[in-house]
């Protein structure tokens, strides 16, 4: 097998958001220029018989874990069907108890963060929805768990040995089928809107993790596919034995700088010491990609999109989708369509030098599109009425 050279810089936690927090962050000047796009920490697990009351107590631990580790910073939620609200003592205890009593007929669904609405993108959070007796039983139905935590924690050691640890208790304490964390792009509750904006950052940074329906991708891990790959791959027993056993996904991906731990009934796989946000200029992300030649056939080849359809804007189609999550395939791969890797994910601020004539966005001014030849000065303003700056994204090439 030939070995592919590559060049990779990979930044720091810290470098990437001091390089990029203006991109990876918006507020909404039609919502009084509230945070509706942060970048966060992430890790979403899909777990079987959440239906059953063992499984339910378990899930209960999990919540109570996060509650004990940032409950100072929780505030605010819903559960079932009520609209988001601030958590009181009485509420919280109300959350926990819906957790244990819901019927196995019924979904138990809850979000514990720190918005106490639905339109402001948390920092801290936890959710999760369980499946039906009836529908795990005749159709195999995973339940998911997510949580949330600051970019910060990312920048400091302590901060990752959190996430790990909240990741690890999840995993043992939970019957986990798969999963996968590192960072991404957080949008509010009500994210619909907020796609389009999700679609570029991830084009333009392949690291991000694109989970804003996270909940659909139990469809995937019940079909027998896990989703992509990313800092975090969870993997449990069906896929490592499809994979030939844990001793030869050991042992396919024995490398210094990759982490494989056994937890619960799962393997966690950590590509790297901290997680990247996959810059352009930090080439092709190299501990992902070496994880991924190991993992990338457990993917599925005709998986349906991650958004759901919207008229006139770029978003997470099937196409789409199926390029996003072979995105650290190598270029032989078969999925690469033969698309110039150059103009995909590119950007330019305004007043730059347009480095590729095509149609460009930029979502923080409504998502207007010009057209802008290569030399060209890219049109301002420098910032939007909110105060954000303003980033061109090339999406189309010109013909």
């Amino acid at each position: 097998m030939t070995q592919i050279v590559t060049s990779f810089s990979p930044l720091t936690p810290t470098e990437a958001i001091g390089r990029y927090g203006h991109e990876l962050t918006f507020a909404d000047p039609s919502d009084g220029n509230r945070i509706v796009i942060r970048p966060a920490l992430i890790g979403t697990l899909f777990f079987e018989r959440g239906s059953q009351p063992a499984i339910r107590q378990a899930l209960l631990h999990c919540f109570d874990k996060f509650r004990a580790s940032y409950g100072d910073k929780l505030s605010g939620g819903r559960m079932a069907d009520t609209k988001y609200s601030r958590k009181t003592i009485k509420g919280i205890e109300s959350m926990r108890q819906y957790i244990l009593s819901t019927d196995v007929n019924y979904a138990a669904e809850f979000v514990f963060c720190d918005a106490t609405d639905y339109y402001t993108a948390p920092e801290y959070l936890i959710k999760s929805l369980t499946a039906r007796d009836y529908h795990e039983t005749h159709y195999g139905d995973l339940s998911y768990i997510k949580f949330i935590l600051p970019w910060s924690f990312a920048e400091r050691e302590e901060g990752l040995a959190q996430y790990h640890a909240f990741m690890n208790f999840c995993c043992t304490t939970l019957p986990v089928r798969g999963g996968y964390g590192g960072l991404s792009a957080v949008l509010p509750y009500d994210f619909d809107r907020y796609m389009p904006m999700e679609y570029q950052l991830a084009q333009r940074f392949t690291g991000l993790e694109v989970d804003s329906w996270a909940f659909a991708e139990s469809r995937q891990f019940e079909a027998g596919y896990i989703k992509s790959t990313n800092w975090y791959t969870v993997l449990g027993e069906p896929f490592v034995e499809k994979l030939g056993g844990e001793q030869t996904v050991r042992e396919r991906l024995a490398r210094e700088d990759i982490d494989i731990e056994r937890c619960g009934n799962a393997l966690i796989i950590r590509a790297g010491r901290f997680p990247l946000l996959g810059a352009p200029e930090e080439g092709p992300l190299d501990p992902y990609i070496f994880v991924n030649r190991v993992i990338k056939g457990l993917r599925n080849p005709l998986r349906k999109s991650m958004h759901s359809y919207m008229e006139g804007v770029e978003s997470f189609a099937e196409e789409e989708t199926r390029r996003w999550v072979a995105r650290f395939d190598e270029p032989d791969a078969s999925m690469d369509d033969g698309t110039p890797q150059a103009s995909r994910g590119m950007s330019a601020l305004p007043f730059q030098t347009c480095p590729h004539s095509g149609r460009w966005v930029a979502n923080h001014l409504g998502n207007q599109i010009v057209h802008v030849k290569a030399g060209d000065v890219m049109p301002g303003p420098e910032r939007s009425d909110a105060g954000n700056q303003v980033v061109w994204h090339l999406i189309h090439d010109a013909i």
